[in-house]
């Protein structure tokens, strides 16, 4: 859980992992599901080095013994039924004589294999899923010879329930199939070496319903006419891929040719571009398409390298558990991320901006060059971040984009302040340290980072070093170590060797370094002393003898004057003799804020650095983020924070302006005492309130007003509970939906960026009835994003039976499965639903998990973040104890979550009695 009162739009999806569901496989040609329960990671694996079972079951890499060079895949898919069927061709490289091969397959239901080795020998073979995770084996009747074989199976298997692997999809009265294979769904497809390390051409070739299109990661070669009202589309081989990047659409789809992106100077040739949607939405997919080209390229424009592929299709999905995903050449997302124009509010088009933007720098990384294995899924994920918003504040250099992606890392910190946090390349033992990899420490800790190195080196020389690696990796697989080389050989300032060393330190443990600033102003020329530990909060069990190789930059003022000064902080102190005469006036311990780093200067220092005019929007940034860290460390006190942060409430940047408001709503959320919450809410009016009426309520604005607008708006009327506002966003949210009227939908009758808080109003103070009409809207509806923002809404209705039906929703279709822990989320977050929501979860904790894809299901350990005391933490743990092992990245996600109630707690032991005496 957040400390936000309204829940982010999807900006990046924590993507995709998956094993496979506790369900056991079909026994198939011979085999199937042996000894999956209660297998552990106690051996070596066949090669020596990769997890095993005690059975000898790699349940990490697999051997290198069989290395596939091409896959042939013809699939049946036919969304109207239950199952599809497919044959699989996979031409393979034994490196030895072999009379068994490991490969990946997840609940298909094989019915014939056969292998033919190097000397042309055709066996029978026999395929078993030996693992719930997907590891299979095919036995062989005798040993096969080294060399070129092919191998051939043939199967079935169902459509997936939970939208992972290759899944169903109904939309007003007709079925569609969509894939989502990263990071270990494939194998719910197609039997293969599911592993990203094995990097081959495929060939894909559908059968389907002669009404339906259907969709590859390559343009279409032939369609064939073929009996029972059929055809077949056989598609272009593709570039190298691994199997997570392989993907299929099939249904009766909207398709919207756009126009072809057009050669620039760095490509010769145009390419193809359509959009795709589901049956009466591609009109909307305008918006979407109309912005794509410039995207690719201001990428190409740096990356000085074409866009890897032959054609470009964007997919919308109606149901998607993902925010979207990479395919080469065929990116999918879901519906709220494309399907918009330009009524929709500013979050909502920056949101499509920095998706779109990801997924498309994914073609550089992650699909033209790829990781060797999932330790470092960062270079995909952490690269995308960092270059979605480093693309877009190239094309819009006044939009703030460079300020998102420090807020992300800032957001990161938070998390990697945790003990529980998991280090950026995490070694990967089972698919629980998959599915835990993709999370803020891999996107956002790693694009803060990956700014840090850019600007330790200069945005030239890291750029070069990005290029190198990409052009001599392009089509392969690279590893961290090959990456930090090309960086590193481009350093000029500081010696490669020592760029790779700080690299690593940042990499390779989990934390974040923390430097506190002294000056000693006792001689001619004053010293200032850098000192690093690790960064712990109150309450924390960490060790802080912790330490980094740390870019560290410095401004501070003398005589009237700012100076800079930039060091490489590689020992645990570091003394620094100013060359200039005199006494600092203030010191701001990072430059531009690109460091990933806290630090912390003496509370008497505060006042003065917030008094210092000419800092960068970045800079104050920092030092906002800064003084919240040393409350939240002990350092500095509840009133001390209070009585400083209208400073930056006045600022004329909109990031710092809203920034203290997570730590004013942490204590309405705890720290607060019942009798003193209506002071609370006072004195949040006293804080924002003029703010917003400099602001208004309305007026054509640019975008940072607009978004300062909706923060003020949301944080005065949800937390303020400012009557006069509330009044009116109610009034404004009943004539949106046509409340006691006609029942229609009125988008005029509100500012799109003011709606998510309206209707959250109206649900709260025009009861029942309200949140009934709203109810049915949502049921009417097919507009994702009207369906979210509804959804949110519905969460704060407090009535018995409204929630009791909501709660139903849950369990039933008449949610979407990605919807789910929305509403979820959203119940526990309310104070007045959270132990009813608590305890409707414990009861009905399986059919929950049931509807999320297995890559997502320990995200539902994070539910009990909303508890606050070692009571409700001891209860949690208790709950999710016997049942985490089976929910995947659920182990890291438990410890988080326990160790973030335990200081939660221990913010309100040091804080409640003060934030009380300063409300007195």
């Amino acid at each position: 859980m957040t400390f936000s009162r309204l829940p982010c739009l999807y900006l990046l999806a924590v993507l995709f992992l998956t094993a496979c569901d506790s369900a056991t496989a079909p026994d198939s040609a011979g085999g199937g599901l042996a000894d999956a329960e209660g297998a552990k990671l106690e051996t070596a694996g066949p090669d020596g080095d990769t997890p095993a079972t005690q059975d000898g079951i790699p349940l990490g890499q697999l051997p290198r013994k069989a290395l596939p060079k091409h896959y042939a895949l013809e699939l049946t898919i036919l969304p109207d039924e239950e199952r599809f069927s497919g044959r699989a061709r996979i031409e393979i490289e034994l490196t030895e004589s072999l009379d068994r091969i490991w490969l990946h397959g997840n609940r298909l239901e094989v019915s014939g294999v056969t292998l033919t080795d190097a000397d042309g020998a055709v066996m029978t073979g026999r395929y078993r899923q030996l693992d719930k995770t997907g590891v299979a084996q095919v036995t062989l009747p005798r040993a096969a010879s080294a060399g070129a074989a092919t191998l051939e199976i043939i199967y079935d298997a169902p459509f997936d329930q939970s939208l992972e692997g290759l899944y169903r999809v109904e939309e007003d009265g007709n079925a569609y199939a969509f894939t989502q294979f990263e990071a270990t769904s494939a194998r719910l497809a197609f039997p293969g070496f599911d592993d990203p390390f094995f990097k081959v051409p495929f060939d894909v070739s559908l059968i389907v319903d002669a009404q339906h299109s259907a969709f590859g990661n390559t343009p279409s070669r032939r369609e064939t006419p073929l009996a029972n009202g059929r055809k077949q589309i056989d598609f272009e081989t593709s570039k190298p891929l691994p199997t997570y990047l392989v993907a299929f659409a099939v249904g009766p789809f909207d398709v919207v040719e756009w126009q072809p992106v057009p050669a620039n100077r760095v490509r010769d040739t145009a390419i193809p571009l359509r959009g795709i949607a589901v049956k009466g939405k591609g009109e909307q997919l305008a918006y979407a398409l109309e912005h794509t080209a410039e995207i690719i390229w201001a990428l190409e424009d740096y990356f000085r390298i074409p866009y890897p592929y032959r054609k470009l299709d964007i997919v919308a999905v109606p149901d998607f558990s993902a925010g979207a995903m990479e395919n080469a050449g065929l990116i999918t997302y879901r519906e709220k991320l494309l399907l918009l124009d330009d009524k929709a509010s500013v979050e909502r088009k920056r949101a499509y901006q920095a998706v779109h933007a990801h997924e498309l720098a994914h073609q550089w990384f992650g699909n033209l060059v790829t990781p060797v294995w999932w330790d470092d899924i960062w270079l995909n994920e952490a690269f995308a971040t960092w270059m979605s918003f480093t693309a877009l504040d190239r094309l819009e250099p006044d939009a703030a984009f460079d300020q998102d992606l420090l807020h992300r890392s800032q957001k990161a910190m938070q998390t990697d302040g945790l003990t529980s946090a998991r280090q950026i390349r995490q070694p990967i033992l089972s698919n629980h340290d998959i599915a835990s990899a993709f999370d803020g420490i891999t996107y956002s800790k790693g694009g803060g980072v990956l700014s840090m190195f850019e600007n330790f080196m200069s945005a030239e020389q890291f750029r070069q070093g990005i290029r190198h690696y990409l052009q001599k990796f392009a089509f392969g697989t690279a590893s961290a170590d090959d990456f930090i080389e090309a960086i590193s050989e481009e350093a000029t300032q500081v010696e490669p060797q020592r760029v790779a060393n700080a690299f690593r330190s940042f990499l390779e443990q989990p934390g974040l370094p923390h430097v506190e600033v002294t000056v000693d102003c006792s001689e001619e020329r004053a010293v200032m002393t850098l000192s690093q530990s690790r960064y712990l909060p109150l309450g924390s069990r960490g060790n802080a003898d912790q330490s980094w190789q740390v870019p560290v930059c410095l401004a501070y003022g003398i005589d009237g004057a700012r100076h800079d000064e930039c060091r490489l902080l590689e020992a645990p102190e570091l003394e620094m003799p100013l060359p200039q005469l005199g006494c600092p006036s203030f010191v701001m311990a990072n430059v531009q804020g690109a460091g990933y780093y806290r630090w912390s200067v003496r509370e008497q220092a505060w006042p003065a650095l917030l008094a210092t005019e000419g800092f960068t929007a970045a800079e104050m940034m920092s030092i906002s983020d800064n003084m919240a860290a040393a409350l939240r460390a002990g350092t500095m006190d509840i009133g001390t924070y209070l009585q400083l942060i209208p400073a930056l409430i006045d600022s004329p940047v909109q990031k710092v302006a809203v920034a203290p408001i997570a730590q004013l709503e942490f204590m309405t959320d705890y720290l607060v005492k019942p009798g003193d919450k209506r002071a609370l809410e006072e004195l949040f009016v006293e804080l924002y309130g003029a703010r917003l009426e400099k602001v208004g309520l309305q007026g054509d604005s640019d975008s940072e007003t607009v978004r300062l607008r909706q923060e003020l708006v949301a944080f005065l009327a949800l937390d303020g509970r400012a009557a006069p506002l509330r009044k009116k966003l109610a009034a404004d949210a009943a004539a949106y939906i046509g409340f006691g009227t006609d029942n229609r939908l009125h988008e005029q009758a509100i500012d799109s960026n003011l709606l998510d808080t309206a209707l959250i109003v109206a649900v709260e103070d025009r009861g029942s009835a309200f949140a009934r009409a709203l109810m049915q809207r949502f049921l009417d509806s097919r507009d994702a994003a009207f369906r979210d923002r509804a959804l949110t809404a519905l969460g704060h209705a407090t009535d018995a039976d409204t929630v009791r039906e909501l709660r139903g929703w849950m369990l039933s279709d008449r949610l979407r499965d990605n919807e789910v822990l929305r509403l979820l989320d959203t119940q526990l977050d309310n104070p007045d639903l959270r132990e009813s929501s608590w305890q409707w979860l414990k009861a009905n904790i399986d059919a929950v998990t049931g509807r999320l894809p297995t890559w997502r299901q320990g995200r539902i350990a994070a539910a009990g973040d909303v508890f606050c005391n070692e009571s409700r933490k001891q209860e949690v743990g208790r709950f999710f104890a016997p049942r985490i092992e089976g929910l995947e990245g659920g182990p890291r996600r438990l410890a988080n979550t326990l160790e973030q109630i335990e200081l939660c707690e221990a913010m309100v032991r040091r804080h409640q009695s003060g934030l009380r005496e300063y409300l007195k």
